[in-house]
């Protein structure tokens, strides 16, 4: 799917502003990656910068004043999405420009990588779907598209959120009852500590439950303008009109860093038992903004197809199944099914006289024969699964970029690697013949996804590795020299083989 590019509903000064931030990004990330050897550095790229959230969903009259931007940067590299440290100096640059007046709207950056995206996508994630229905390309890639987004079905949807809902808020209930203790026992450090994770459970709670997404960050500013965001009945959980309110949350929200680490850190008793309360009134509007949404998407849910019985139906209690025989058992039945003995046990006769009986005897004649055709029996069905993977290799669509496949690959030349790698998920290739002549002698074996294997491959070639709507493309990593693509399929045989093909 393409994504928006229009922003007409916004004010020139918005738009000004907005193209001066992607000029900070793009300049601080330049910075940040520049002369780093690695392969996510040298060869990562930005592949679209989206705006979303109130100044993309909403029209400029209903976006509040110093509504913060919210920006998702989708990167070609994971490695290079998870990256924390590198994105902290992007974002450290964006806020000192918001402090200083350079830019006058807070900037809240998430990123994430392309095949991660478009898994989300197909997956029906409706965080990243209204974004991508929604959101607003400040800069796109040429010939970058992103899967088309599945809507998921509002009953998996509320599944999902009560697991969601019911795994946070238990932990910040937890984390509650820490503050508690500690508080009881006069440590207050430990008790703010327990209250800013309290406090972040509750809000990733709402987050998830609603969105099932959240950012990954323990700022607590930025939980708590997200989930307002969703539902602004948590505004009261903390208010902010006094110099008070706003002192005792920045000491809750400093509280995780610097109560286990620093060694001046102070909050008077005032402040946490004020901050114990709000959080203890944060984990009930949470449940109701949770409780919310699910009945909202209760409503949503088509009425039964058939009406309750009128009549009381009889419950019918059913026996415990017997317990399960175990495979000793199980081949001592089949081997007497097999070969049924002539003569039925006697209870009555003595146990020892059974061990001299012909019977036994003949049964432990019959004995070497029946393992024997037991590993015949285990080697069949051996070759019959290798015989099934050995089908697999050669498949009929492409396979999830997510997909963890088992690489076996061994060739002389980069061609014949990658070709290797797309034979065994079900791609083709698309390549420039020129960038062929690079040597690449040895052999990978690795389990990885298809992405993972080809970056490993092409690692220190110079050649960057495209995945789209079951094509590969492998070009040079230099953006600005447009490649000059041909293309190199293959189809398989029904006897199996592989037919490879280069139209002139």
């Amino acid at each position: 799917m393409m994504l928006r590019t229009d922003a007409d509903h916004l004010p020139t000064s918005i738009r000004d502003e907005l193209l001066h931030v992607t000029t900070i990004l793009f300049e601080t990330f330049e910075e940040t990656t520049k002369g780093r050897c690695s392969e996510h550095f040298r060869a990562g790229r930005i592949l679209t910068l989206i705006l979303h959230g109130p100044h993309a969903e909403k029209d400029w009259a209903e976006v509040a004043p110093g509504e913060a931007f919210r920006l998702l940067a989708i990167v070609n590299y994971s490695r290079l999405a998870r990256s924390e440290r590198d994105w902290r100096l992007v974002r450290d640059r964006l806020r000192r420009a918001w402090e200083h007046g350079e830019i006058a709207h807070p900037v809240r950056l998430s990123v994430e990588n392309l095949e991660r995206m478009n898994g989300a996508l197909i997956e029906g994630n409706p965080y990243f779907v209204t974004i991508a229905e929604q959101g607003i390309a400040l800069y796109h890639m040429e010939g970058l598209r992103l899967q088309e987004p599945r809507r998921l079905p509002a009953r998996e949807r509320a599944i999902r959120g009560v697991a969601e809902f019911i795994r946070w808020h238990k932990r910040g209930t937890d984390f509650l009852a820490g503050a508690a203790f500690y508080r009881k026992r006069g440590d207050a450090p430990m008790a703010a500590l327990m209250l800013h994770q309290a406090c972040e459970h509750f809000y990733l709670s709402v987050l998830r439950s609603i969105s099932l997404h959240a950012p990954r960050t323990h700022a607590l500013d930025e939980l708590r303008e997200a989930a307002e965001a969703l539902d602004p009945h948590l505004c009261s959980a903390w208010p902010r009109d006094s110099r008070f309110e706003r002192r005792a949350f920045g000491c809750i929200r400093r509280a995780y860093v610097e109560a286990r680490y620093g060694r001046t850190y102070r909050i008077s008793g005032e402040e946490l038992a004020w901050a114990f309360a709000r959080v203890e009134i944060l984990a009930e509007r949470a449940a109701c903004a949770v409780a919310d949404h699910q009945a909202s998407l209760a409503a949503s849910l088509p009425e039964p197809m058939l009406p309750p019985p009128a009549e009381p139906t009889n419950t019918i209690s059913l026996f415990r199944p017997a317990h399960r025989a175990n495979m000793l058992q199980r081949t001592w039945r089949i081997v007497r099914r097999a070969a049924p003995s002539r003569s039925r046990w006697n209870p009555l006769i003595p146990a020892r006289h059974f061990w001299r009986s012909n019977g036994f005897k003949r049964w432990i004649d019959h004995l070497p024969l029946a393992m024997v055709g037991m590993c015949l029996f285990m080697a069949g069905a051996e070759a019959t699964l290798w015989r099934m993977k050995s089908a697999q290799a050669v498949r009929s669509k492409p396979a999830d970029l997510s997909a963890v496949l088992d690489f076996d690959v061994r060739a002389d030349t980069v061609l014949g690697a990658v070709m290797d790698v797309a034979q065994r998920a079900g791609y083709r290739v698309k390549a420039n013949d020129d960038i062929w002549a690079v040597r690449w002698t040895g052999a990978y074996r690795a389990k990885a996804t298809t992405f993972d294997a080809l970056a490993d491959i092409l690692y220190g070639s110079g050649l960057c590795p495209a995945i789209r709507e079951g094509v590969i493309t492998v070009r040079y990593c230099d953006k600005s020299r447009p490649p000059i693509v041909a293309t190199v399929e293959y189809q398989a045989e029904p006897d199996g083989s592989v037919r490879l093909s280069v139209p002139r």
